[in-house]
């Protein structure tokens, strides 16, 4: 009996930490312009300016509709070259906590995003169809 209720204060407490975790990701698309294979780091440049975001090894990287059956295919980190237009699901780098008083100047209140301009991919997405020519 013990055991079960065990179980469930860490299932509940698992769900409560995962949601929670939910609201700190963001979503951001634009170009490759550089790839840093040493650091695993690839930039991006759109209308907001450039953007440095880290991959890490268990980042899912995927093309959509890229598949002969227009299924999604899975990809590495070779995958990302420059020129290549991007989605990226990400969290600020280094893990930022919301409620922590010392990240009070983390965030930038103009664009939502982190002040160093440093992001960890969750996802990187890229699409393959339609294209425009």
């Amino acid at each position: 009996m013990k055991t079960w209720k065990l179980f469930g204060a860490f299932a509940t407490a698992a769900i409560l930490s995962t949601s929670a975790m939910a609201g700190y990701d963001f979503d951001v698309r634009g170009q490759i312009s550089a790839v840093d294979d040493k650091n695993k780091t690839i930039t991006l440049s759109s209308a907001g300016g450039q953007l440095v975001i880290k991959v890490l090894p268990y980042t899912e990287i995927k093309g959509d509709d890229c598949g002969a059956f227009g299924q999604d295919i899975y990809g590495s980190f070779k995958d990302l070259t420059v020129g290549k237009f991007v989605e990226v699901e990400a969290i600020p780098y280094g893990g930022y906590n919301a409620y922590a008083e010392s990240n009070s100047q983390a965030i930038n209140p103009q664009t939502g995003l982190p002040q160093n301009m440093q992001l960890t991919a969750k996802e990187i997405e890229w699409k393959c169809y339609p294209r425009a020519y």
